[in-house]
């Protein structure tokens, strides 16, 4: 019995470090900005594909992996590709040019994308509290669209969207984790990587780094990597309503990059929208729980 509480402690700690990573890596970034964003998405995806071979490799899993793949596998993780370098390469550019808080109102917004794409694509139900939470969504980013304070609605309405629909495409696919982190490196190496090259001219940019930078550089793909890794451990030792309470750390912790190491302070119009967001994705993860409460209290008025 005692296994149970470490492996809950070891998942909880997990998942924490997991989003506080991610949020963190903005500062990673800004310390590369010397380099195009194209460059650094460029450089992300190689280092990635390597380190994910290479561990494929030391688990002898590249034989199943490629003796198993069917169509839709490459069709679903190709789609998934697509969607998160758009996401990378809009989180890079961000953290380079100061909109940080601008990244974290798009991880706040993500997990709504999917809620729409139930109702609309799967016909779902259409609780209170779901109804309530796309309503505050919509309202705020809305509103943050004509009142900016500053912010630059591009990057939150990007990052919302493609990583809202690569969640979805994640839920969709049937490869392990690191199977598909692969197959999706595999692609963007294949495409996206020579557009890069000829777009961005990075081995000029790279090699007029000096020492230090080019040794963080080759760091990208742990920065990339390990907070998957982390993420992944943790998925397998906690609920559903846990992982779900643990999105708000990636934003959270984004909102005190911004304000702590770029300065970037919100106005009182966009602090409202972020408190709205926020709620709107609490009422999502506390859907349960509300819907139990609700059921129980309505069986007391009938049985009155």
């Amino acid at each position: 019995m005692a296994g149970k509480p470490f492996a809950a402690a070891a998942g909880l700690s997990a998942a924490l470090a997991s989003n506080c990573l991610l949020g963190l890596s903005s500062l990673y970034w800004k310390a590369l900005a010397t380099l195009p964003a194209l460059t650094l998405l460029g450089c992300r995806v190689l280092i990635s594909l390597l380190c994910v071979t290479l561990l494929l490799a030391a688990r002898k899993e590249f034989v199943p992996l490629l003796c198993g793949l069917t169509r839709r596998d490459i069709l679903l993780h190709g789609g998934a590709a697509l969607l998160v370098a758009a996401n990378w390469g809009t989180f890079i550019w961000a953290s380079i040019h100061g909109h940080v808080l601008e990244s974290g109102l798009g991880y706040l917004i993500a997990p709504v994308l999917g809620i729409s794409l139930g109702l609309l694509l799967y016909r779902e139900r259409m609780s209170l509290p779901r109804g309530l939470s796309l309503a505050l969504v919509i309202g705020s980013v809305i509103y943050l669209l004509f009142e900016t304070g500053g912010l630059d609605s591009r990057v939150f309405l990007v990052i919302g969207m493609t990583w809202g629909g690569y969640t979805w495409l994640k839920k969709l696919a049937r490869l392990p984790p690191w199977s598909g982190l692969f197959l999706e490196s595999l692609v963007l190496g294949l495409l996206l990587v020579p557009f890069i090259i000829w777009m961005s001219t990075p081995l000029a940019d790279i090699a007029a780094l000096d020492t230090g930078d080019k040794g963080l550089l080759l760091l990208c793909g742990a920065v990339s990597l390990l907070p998957l890794a982390l993420f992944s451990f943790a998925a397998r030792r906690l609920p559903l309503s846990i992982m779900g309470l643990m999105q708000f750390v990636l934003p959270l912790t984004q909102f005190f990059v911004a304000l702590i190491f770029y300065k970037q302070m919100p106005s009182h119009g966009a602090l409202l929208a972020f408190a709205f967001i926020a709620l709107a994705m609490l009422l999502v993860i506390l859907e349960p729980l509300l819907n139990t409460v609700f059921f129980k209290a309505k069986g007391v008025v009938e049985d009155a």
